[in-house]
């Protein structure tokens, strides 16, 4: 048997032991890979961090410096000598480490169109400094190369890709500024050549402490800086290779600013870590093998295996040397005591070994010798007495345990009666089998009467005759059949109201127990959740389900006919949209309040939908429904919300026998409701948008203002774009409905004269969403409504509400954007003054590629702004 136990401990210790280990190993190795990502993660991020910073201070210091020789290079280019400007570029390149060289470049015009103008160029050969200056017509074609080709045709500071020039051994970029003259004529550029040797330094370092490798590429994938400083010259691209899965995560990297992804080569997972560098573009990218990063995780899984199997081994050992030490030995004594006690010898003591010990083991040592002394003296005891009278105390000791018990249980049995009826909550009446009050247990707190003025009389003298005469023949069904009644009865005294249950069963021959509940809190509970799934919460008249079960209940003969009513309240969505939903609460109210006071007998109200009620009028003819219907539109078109008037649309139908249900008739009421709808529907709609239009100019009359601006503006664009008219129609259209959504912001936030704070941005950026609601109400508005839904859309995808970005979103909302932004800064706000003509120019010229579409942008500052 103990062989038994030890195997089942084994059983259970060591698979638990190995589930514990197993999800350790599972947890440390996920920890260990998580860190080892984060490190590596973050120890590329820093790295490139120094290298962003590295590179765009020295960018920056090369822009200022040719931004200023741009300027003295264009107001005095005939004025100075050669070696005035030798004097100028000399000390800039000595100066600056990090500039390789700086030229003028100019066009032949500019002095001599028989020569090609090779300007005057300083540039760094080692630790000299080499000017040059000459006309000449030498083979280098300046007009050709990116800094001078890009600066010409986009007239503002360019940078070229990093490229390795073979001259210098070095990596260097080119910023090339246009050179203006006094007139605002293109005449050349300047040129500043930025050495990038931190970066070629940090290519060689990484590779060399790395097991992968790093490169340097531009936004078309081409080699920038790599290990192999053939593929930079030959100008390789990522897109030579012909693994498909390294594609794919080039792809990726070209698409994302910064992140991580991985491909296979030579069936080994590589791991790809990428940053973007700066606004050119360049991402840096980290190669690391798989098997690199996750070395120390092999390590950690081949010692976790040793630590396992040791574990396993010792466990396995613990358990055998335990379970005989702290078990068997204990187990078998106590086997050999219950043998002995079994065998009747009560004369051999227990084990001194198994008695001295204080576990569990002692306590049972101890009990059994307890036990043999006990079984020793009662077996010395009975012996003796059964020698002197056994026949005798056999049957006293039957008899006397006899008695004992049946006392002891009635004792029992009457003490646990008289708790349960203590504490339960209710109060026990013992009546006789003649009516009379005998006892009473019990909650007596609740009573209508005190104890001395009912006990000892009959039911009648006491109870009211009704709730009397039905007690009486409770009790008497319960003395005839033996079953237990109950009944449900109401009680009222001194203006109170409560209601109570009464149970009644037997109790021996001539009682029995009357047990009364207070169920008053029950009782209006049953009523109130009754009253709730009956009634409509925001109307209070009756719902969905009352209608449909109290309409089957009407369709009888008596009632024909019967004139089933479907009505609709018109433009309800809009007013929820424009005003809040306690507008449209308010508009359901109304209405509710005077189909209540419609004054029509025999007729039920429902609500049965968000904005649909059903009536029904018995015994009504058609003539009498059409003035009912037309008495209720009366009444409501003297009802007006926020400035909209309460329009409901009618349908009905009339049920003369009963081969129509009240479900046909409720369908056929609504589809003539809805065909009345479609007849009303537009007029409506677009006098409830002049509504909400002036109510949102009464709010801010500025918008009033900044619409019709913004109309003219897109109307005058649209013109010089040559547009068709319908097309000027719907754009102007457009403008001016195109903060309607407005109407839903609260007017503390729209005329706020400080800056708003986060929230109310927040709420501000809902106008577009809810303007587009709005408009969509209405079929012949929905590509308007799409209009107003985008023009706070940015062409880089940073706007909102859908983040749309170029072409995706409409060209009206591109335009729309374009206006909106220049009446904004040219009038006056609630929280500045208006900008000038001028400034606001140059903010749309400088927001063109990133809120606005550049060539928009283009075409609006030299078509459109001279015409407002």
């Amino acid at each position: 048997m103990l062989s038994h136990i030890r195997m089942k401990m084994l059983l259970i210790v060591i698979p638990v032991l190995c589930v514990i280990i197993m999800l350790s190993y599972n947890a440390s190795v996920k920890t260990a890979k998580r860190l080892v990502d984060q490190e590596t993660s973050e120890r590329i991020s820093a790295e490139k961090e120094i290298q962003k910073n590295v590179i765009e201070k020295n960018m920056n210091y090369a822009a200022e410096i040719s931004r200023v020789l741009a300027v003295f290079a264009g107001n005095g280019y005939k004025e100075h000598s050669s070696d005035y400007y030798i004097q100028i570029l000399e000390p800039i390149v000595r100066d600056n480490q990090f500039i390789l060289g700086a030229g003028i470049w100019y066009e032949p015009y500019a002095y001599d169109q028989s020569q090609k103008y090779m300007g005057p160029y300083v540039y760094r050969d080692g630790d000299q400094i080499i000017p040059t200056f000459e006309y000449s017509n030498s083979d280098y074609d300046y007009f050709s190369q990116d800094y001078y080709a890009l600066a010409k045709k986009t007239n503002k500071i360019v940078w070229t890709d990093m490229y390795y020039d073979q001259t210098s051994n070095l990596y260097m970029i080119t910023c090339s500024q246009p050179v203006i003259d006094g007139n605002g004529k293109f005449i050349g550029c300047v040129t500043v050549d930025v050495g990038l040797s931190s970066m070629q330094k940090f290519i060689s370092d990484y590779i060399s402490s790395h097991d992968g490798t790093t490169y340097i590429i531009n936004r078309e994938g081409t080699y920038l800086a790599a290990e192999s400083e053939a593929t930079v010259k030959a100008k390789g691209s990522v897109y030579d290779s012909d693994n498909q899965t390294y594609l794919a995560a080039v792809s990726e990297i070209i698409s994302n600013d910064d992140g991580s992804t991985s491909y296979i080569r030579n069936k080994k997972e590589i791991s790809l870590y990428y940053k973007t560098l700066n606004d050119l573009g360049w991402k840096i990218v980290f190669e690391i093998p798989e098997s690199s990063i996750n070395q120390p995780i092999h390590q950690l899984s081949n010692t976790f295996i040793w630590i396992f199997g040791l574990s396993l081994l010792f466990m396995s050992l613990t358990v055998f040397i335990l379970t005989d030490r702290i078990i068997d030995r204990p187990v078998k004594a106590i086997l050999r005591e219950i043998r002995d006690i079994g065998e009747r010898c009560f004369d051999q003591e227990v084990s001194s070994d198994l008695v001295k010990r204080s576990d569990e083991f002692g306590l049972i040592g101890k009990s059994l010798d307890e036990m043999k002394q006990q079984l020793k003296q009662s077996n010395e005891k009975l012996e003796h007495s059964l020698k002197e009278n056994v026949d005798s105390q056999k049957q006293l000791i039957l008899q006397n345990q006899i008695l004992t018990e049946r006392e002891t249980q009635m004792y029992h049995s009457l003490k646990y009666a008289h708790s349960l009826m203590e504490a339960i909550p209710d109060t026990v009446f013992v009546i006789s089998k003649d009516g009379v009050f005998l006892d009473c247990i019990g909650d007596l707190d609740h009573l209508f009467f005190k104890r001395e003025q009912f006990i000892g009389k009959s039911i009648s003298d006491v109870m009211p005759h009704r709730i009397a005469a039905k007690g009486r023949e409770l009790i008497n069904q319960v003395f005839l059949t033996g079953e237990n009644q109950k009944i449900e009865y109401e009680w009222t005294s001194a203006r109170i109201t409560e209601y109570h249950e009464l149970r009644i069963v037997k109790w021996f021959d001539d009682k029995a127990i009357a047990i009364a509940r207070n169920i008053t809190d029950t009782h209006n509970y049953i009523k109130e959740i009754e009253e709730i799934s009956y009634h409509d919460h925001v109307t209070g008249l009756y719902n969905r389900r009352y209608f449909d079960q109290k309409a089957r209940e009407l369709n009888r003969a008596e009632n024909y006919p019967i004139s089933v009513i479907f009505s609709d309240l018109n433009g309800l969505k809009m007013v929820n949209d424009s005003f809040g939903h306690e507008y449209g609460d308010y508009m359901l109210k109304r209405f509710a309040e005077i189909l209540a006071d419609s004054g029509k007998n025999g007729e039920l109200i429902s609500r049965v939908g968000g904005d649909e009620f059903a009536i029904i009028l018995r015994r009504t003819e058609k003539g009498e429904t059409d003035l009912y219907i037309r008495e209720l539109k009366e009444k409501c078109a003297g009802e007006t919300i926020n400035g909209i008037e309460l329009s409901v649309s009618f349908g009905y139908h009339i049920i003369t026998d009963s081969g129509m249900s009240i479900q046909n008739a409720v369908k056929l009421a609504e589809d003539e409701m809805y065909q009345n709808k479609l007849y009303e529907a537009n007029s409506r709609r677009s006098k409830t948008l002049d509504i909400i239009l002036n109510t949102l100019h009464e709010k801010n009359p500025r918008e009033e203002q900044h619409s019709q601006r913004v109309a003219e503006i897109c109307e005058t664009m649209a013109r010089q774009m040559g547009m068709p008219d319908s097309d000027i129609n719907k754009i102007k259209a457009a403008g001016l409905l195109h903060d309607i959504g407005k109407i839903g912001i609260q007017e503390k936030v729209l005329n706020k004269p400080g800056i708003l704070t986060e929230d109310e941005f927040q709420e501000i950026r809902k106008h577009s969403e809810i303007g587009y609601r709005i408009l969509n109400t209405s079929p012949n508005m929905s590509e308007i409504a799409e209009i107003v839904l985008c023009h706070h859309e940015r062409w880089d995808g940073k706007g909102y509400p859908k983040g749309r970005s170029k072409t995706s979103i409409p060209l009206f909302a591109r335009i729309i954007t374009i206006a909106d932004a220049y009446d904004a800064m040219t009038s006056d706000r609630s929280y500045r003054k208006a900008l000038s003509a001028s400034y606001a120019k140059d903010e749309l010229i400088r927001g063109a590629g990133k809120q606005f579409d550049p060539e928009l942008v283009d075409f609006f500052v030299n078509h459109v702004m001279g015409l407002n």
